[in-house]
């Protein structure tokens, strides 16, 4: 008779949990460089500075209609500003800068973004003059639009 040794002719089929775990790592990695050179890191900068420009323009809006008082945004360079006139003079003094949700205005953005040169003052109701405002880095740019009513896109 013939002794068979099953330790040399018992074939497993498919792959190990560790052989899986890294394929996966591998395919995340060259995920990952291809993701990042097909999105420019420009455009990532732009879309982050369009952002800030967005929420600074909403947060705003909201405290103009929460405090009932006149808020203005403005916009420089790389800067925005938002300050409240809450002794309503009229005048709108860089010590009436605010925070919102943790951001101390004015904020400063980096990154090589700069912003059209802007100011919108938002009244009680949140209305503000309409404009374009233009987000920049190395050449490119996209437009934040400001609709009379406050709203930014």
């Amino acid at each position: 008779m013939q002794q068979h040794n099953h330790r040399y002719h018992t074939a497993e089929k498919g792959f190990s949990l560790i052989e899986l775990i890294a394929v996966m790592v591998i395919v995340g990695i060259i995920a990952t460089i291809g993701v990042s050179r097909l999105t420019p890191s420009t455009m990532l900068q732009l879309q982050a500075g369009r952002d800030l420009l967005t929420t600074a323009l909403f947060s705003a809006q909201q405290k103009a209609m929460a405090q009932l008082a006149p808020v203005r945004v403005i916009v420089s360079g790389s800067t925005v500003d938002v300050r409240v006139d809450s002794n309503r003079d009229g005048n709108f003094t860089a010590d009436e800068s605010i925070s919102v949700a943790g951001i101390r205005y004015p904020l400063d953005v980096s990154g090589g973004i700069t912003f059209s040169s802007h100011v919108l003052n938002y009244d009680h109701l949140g209305h503000t003059s309409p404009t374009v405002i233009a987000v920049s880095n190395n050449g490119q740019s996209v437009d934040v639009t400001v609709t009379a009513t406050g709203y930014a896109y």
